[in-house]
C-alpha cells in the first residue's frame, strides 16, 4: 500500500511539480534540470512519508493504551464507591453530608468573593484607561465590558447568595450550626 501511495504521489507531484518548474524556468527544453530538481522534492516526500508512518504507529499504541486504561477506570468505578480527596472512611453518613454542605458553602463563598474581585479589577482598568486617555475608543469598549460584567455578577451574585441560604437553613435546622461566612 505504501508503494502504491508513494507511486501515486510521485507520479502526480511529478507532473504537478514538473508543470510548475516548466513555467518558472520560462521553457520547455531545460527537461534536465526539472528532472533534477524533482528527485529532490520526491525524496524529501519519501522522508515525510516515512517520518508519517512512525507516527501512525505511535498513536495506534497510544489508542491501545488509551482502550487499556478505559478498561481498568470501567473496572474500578464497578467495584466500588469512588471516592473524591478529602473522603474519610469513618465518618458517619451525616457527618459526611455535614462535611459536604460546609465544603460546598466555603466553595461558593470563595467563587462570589472571586467575581467580586474580577469586577473591581475591571472596573480599576477602566479609570486607568480614563487616566491615561481620557474617555477615548478604548475608555467606551472597556466601559461597555465593565457594564455588562456588573449584571452577569449581579445575577451570578444573587444565584450563588440563594444557593449559600438554602445551604445555611439547612445547617441550621438538620445540624444547628451555621458558618456564617460572607460573600463579598
Amino acid at each position: 500500500i505504501l508503494f502504491y501511495k508513494r507511486n501515486c504521489v510521485n507520479t502526480t507531484m511529478a507532473s504537478t511539480v514538473n508543470s510548475s518548474l516548466l513555467v518558472q524556468s520560462g521553457s520547455r527544453n531545460n527537461q534536465k534540470d526539472v528532472g533534477v530538481l524533482i528527485d529532490m522534492d520526491i525524496e524529501d516526500i519519501e522522508v515525510l512519508f516515512e517520518k508519517n508512518e512512525s507516527l501512525d504507529k505511535k498513536v495506534d499504541l497510544l489508542m491501545i493504551k488509551k482502550k487499556e486504561n478505559s478498561k481498568k477506570i470501567s473496572g474500578l468505578v464497578g467495584k466500588g464507591k469512588v471516592k473524591r480527596i478529602g473522603d474519610h472512611d469513618d465518618e458517619s453518613p451525616e457527618e459526611g453530608n455535614l462535611r459536604s454542605l460546609r465544603d460546598e458553602e466555603k466553595f461558593l463563598v470563595q467563587r462570589v468573593q472571586e467575581s467580586t474581585r474580577n469586577l473591581m479589577d475591571h472596573e480599576k482598568l477602566l479609570q486607568d484607561l480614563e487616566v491615561e486617555g481620557g474617555q477615548n475608543q478604548n475608555w467606551h469598549e472597556q466601559f461597555e465590558n465593565v457594564m455588562n460584567y456588573r449584571a452577569v455578577h449581579k445575577k451570578y451574585k444573587e444565584s450563588k447568595e440563594m444557593r449559600l441560604k438554602a445551604i445555611r437553613q439547612k445547617l441550621r435546622i438538620e445540624y444547628g450550626t451555621v458558618s456564617g461566612a460572607g460573600t463579598g
